[in-house]
């Protein structure tokens, strides 16, 4: 299997499996942070929830839901929560 991306990807396809990890050091997973993902366009909003992996936030978007999304670029904009604290974290394009 090929090394998961650590950063998240600017192009991914529609009917493939997405994944990458995050570590963020200010906001590790271990100490209860979760990590979500907000993707927006004129057709769709989706979002993405990641998994605890140690210290780390795992994202991993399976094949089959990916197949639905409306194509085009999104806005992506990345935030970690917890205990009632939420924060931008990240923002790009996908």
């Amino acid at each position: 299997m090929a090394d998961i991306p650590t950063l998240e990807p600017t192009t991914a396809n529609a009917g493939d499996t997405w994944r990458w990890n995050r570590t963020l050091a200010d906001y590790p997973a271990s100490a209860g942070w979760t990590r979500s993902y907000t993707l927006i366009n004129a057709a769709a909003k989706i979002t993405i929830n990641a998994a605890a992996s140690g210290d780390d936030h795992a994202v991993t978007v399976r094949a089959a839901p990916t197949a639905g999304y409306a194509a085009g670029s999104y806005a992506r904009r990345a935030r970690v929560s917890r205990a009632g604290e939420d924060y931008t974290v990240g923002e790009g394009r996908i």
